[in-house]
């Protein structure tokens, strides 16, 4: 692999925080109709809101721009590969494939909440596996 597998665990662990949840706190009130409608009103620790880290987009296109083009092709590659799991034998053949792809990859993290699964899913299937090295990262 052209692609560092520590640089493709480290853009996974900042998708996985771009598209990630977190509590909203104890003070969030929360409607739920109930059997005959009336509006349950409750305090609930666990309600999810969508994650406020807009520096994290910037940390991904910087670590995108520091890419070489094959370096890009083949995270492309691997995208496809764990999206598309039957549709590719091998990660060369993703790898041409994407050559076809007419959205840049940015739009794809950006817009696909399940982008950072589809590139570890790429990642494993070239038995390539993050849990040991997001914690190195």
């Amino acid at each position: 692999m052209i692609l560092d597998p520590d640089t493709a665990c480290a853009l996974i662990y900042k998708i996985r925080r771009l598209h990630g949840k977190e509590a909203a706190g104890p003070d969030v009130l929360v409607s739920n109709d109930i059997d005959e409608g009336q509006p349950n009103k409750m305090r609930m620790d666990d309600v999810l809101v969508e994650g406020q880290d807009t520096g994290n987009l910037a940390e991904i296109v910087g670590l995108l721009e520091g890419l070489e083009s094959e370096q890009m092709q083949e995270l492309a590659g691997l995208f496809l590969l764990g999206r598309d799991r039957d549709s590719y034998e091998n990660l060369e053949a993703a790898k041409k494939a994407s050559m076809d792809m007419n959205q840049p990859i940015i739009d794809l993290i950006r817009n696909d909440p399940a982008s950072a699964e589809y590139l570890a899913s790429g990642l494993e299937k070239e038995n390539i596996r993050c849990d040991a090295r997001i914690g190195a990262v």
